[in-house]
């Protein structure tokens, strides 16, 4: 292991250096080791700086990036718990600290949020009026947002939102006004069985079904998730007019049923069913989870991404499949969001890519 030396020695050991003499010899000189003299005379280190320490973190930076953008609510915490998943060593001081040295700034647990499920006891106990079911039944859209399908449920029994909240227990409403469904405390997620039920009753679904669909009753609880609209022509074969945002698991990029992408919000979707192998990438993409976690495989997809092989800029594949889905969707779409549908594009090769790592890092056959 090499030591920082002091500028002036290390000045010298490069000026005999320079003067012809050898590095054991200067070595012996100084009684230093012949590594640490080679590391200054070949430049690999910097007389008076410090030796560059490697940068464990610094692989799963665009790993916590890509996440955050996917779920902007996503904790500290949570995203230490996906990282390391992906393969991170460091413990949570390690952590903290990378995320700092990075500037990445998970979602902060606000201050009103931890004063209200600090008195959770009164949270719980606090009486709600018995409910009774809504003239207008309907039905969560799995992974909807807690907002959502209360909006949509009192839009169509002319009611609102805080009316049909008064049947839950007072701790939804932080969940709904802070859009945080997916952060679960432990001590009010045994409760939230009692509270699927009132809004099964309100609402004319059964219980069971609130409880899978919707994640602010817990519904795959701890699995990564992306925040997006659902596919517009799955709500759309469910009479839903309006977008219904969800939190869908985090590696599902295409409606397999419709072929449509699924970016983030505020980007249009579009079809991407023109372009087979698009659809056989994301089919190919489910099925790693049967050799790894969802977290090694979006550790891999990012990492492809930034890679040439996975980036496919210049490839005819690419640009064939760029055309396809410029000439599939209408012009104002694809106007709007180049970047999209350069991701969509390039998504078989970023998978080819993303498989090679996984079979290499983990000495599977996929």
């Amino acid at each position: 292991m090499t030591h920082m030396l002091p500028r002036e020695r290390a000045e010298q050991i490069l000026a005999d250096y320079a003067a012809g003499k050898p590095v054991r010899a200067i070595a012996r000189a100084y009684r230093h080791s012949g590594n640490t003299v080679r590391d200054y005379v070949h430049g690999r280190r910097t007389p008076g700086e410090p030796a560059a320490r490697p940068d464990g973190f610094g692989p799963f930076a665009a790993y916590c990036r890509q996440r955050l953008a996917d779920d902007p609510h996503l904790r500290a915490p949570a995203l230490l718990a996906e990282v390391s998943r992906a393969g991170f060593r460091g413990g949570t001081s390690t952590f903290y600290r990378a995320l700092e040295r990075h500037r990445i700034q998970p979602h902060p647990c606000p201050d009103c949020y931890i004063a209200r499920i600090s008195g959770y006891a009164p949270l719980i106990t606090a009486p709600q009026p018995r409910p009774s079911p809504l003239p207008l039944p309907a039905a969560p859209v799995t992974g909807e947002t807690l907002a959502s399908f209360l909006g949509r449920l009192a839009t169509v029994n002319h009611t609102s939102p805080d009316a049909l909240l008064e049947f839950l227990p007072p701790w939804f409403r932080v969940k709904t006004r802070w859009h945080d469904d997916r952060w679960q405390h432990d001590q009010l997620t045994p409760w939230a069985g009692d509270a699927a039920a009132r809004l099964a009753v309100i609402s004319g679904a059964t219980a069971p079904a609130i409880r899978h669909a919707l994640p602010a009753f817990g519904a795959r609880s701890g699995q990564p998730a992306r925040t997006v609209t659902a596919c517009r022509r799955c709500t759309a074969a469910r009479r839903i007019p309006q977008p219904v945002p969800v939190h869908l698991p985090a590696h599902h990029q295409v409606c397999l049923r419709h072929g449509i992408w699924l970016p983030g919000p505020g980007t249009p979707q579009f079809s991407v069913g023109e372009c087979p192998d698009i659809m056989a990438a994301e089919r190919q993409a489910r099925r790693l989870l049967r050799h790894c976690t969802i977290e090694q495989l979006i550790y891999a997809r990012t990492q492809a991404a930034h890679t040439p092989d996975g980036q496919a800029g210049t490839t005819r594949a690419w640009k064939r499949r760029l055309q396809a889905l410029i000439e599939a969707n209408p012009r104002t779409i694809t106007e709007s969001c180049p970047h999209a549908l350069f991701l969509a594009a390039a998504y078989p090769e970023t998978i080819t890519t993303a498989v090679a790592t996984i079979q290499a890092r983990h000495n599977i056959p996929v």
